[in-house]
């Protein structure tokens, strides 16, 4: 399939009856041979990078780099990860009586592996294998214009999703 179709697919499915079942199973069928998958994506050249978005779906290619994780943060809206390539660990959190953040559980996914992730969900990624993990993250509306907050796993405060909190809190693993 080619990346172009399968964009046009997840608009579809957005916007119609049943959109998480959909976009998850558009997935699914894309990673069905993830190596057939990677053969028909072009080489990025950043570690992020919004494929497309419109008020109802965004659709970004995101690479994840051996021994850095990306502090935790929110989405405010149903997203959905497909690994291609590498292996990529979500360690999900929810706020503790003192304020802080507690870890609540671990999710590894590896090539072929399609999960969804709730509005609410805290969670840090990291890259789970020696090589980048690579995957597209399909988000349900319009993440850069969403007003989303980042984690300090230290304090447990949240700040503004910026990309000034954003390398301050980055980790070394």
């Amino acid at each position: 399939m080619q990346l172009e179709s399968l964009i046009t697919q997840l608009r579809a499915a957005a916007v119609g009856e049943n959109p998480r079942a959909d976009i998850k199973s558009l997935m699914q069928g894309a990673l069905s041979d993830p190596e057939a998958f990677a053969a028909v994506l072009p080489e990025f050249e950043d570690d992020d990078v919004v494929l497309f978005e419109d008020d109802t779906i965004s659709v970004w290619h995101c690479r994840f780099q051996p021994g850095k994780t990306v502090p935790p943060h929110d989405h405010k809206m149903l997203a959905t990860i497909a690994v291609y390539r590498g292996a990529e660990r979500n360690d999900f959190y929810e706020r503790s009586v003192d304020g802080g953040l507690r870890k609540s559980s671990e999710v590894r996914l590896g090539a072929g592996d399609v999960f969804q992730i709730g509005p609410s969900a805290i969670h840090a990624v990291g890259c789970a294998s020696e090589e980048p993990c690579c995957g597209i993250h399909v988000y349900l509306g319009e993440l850069t214009k969403v007003d989303r907050s980042l984690f300090d796993l230290s304090s447990g405060n949240a700040m503004p999703f910026t990309d000034e909190n954003y390398y301050k809190l980055v980790a070394e693993d």
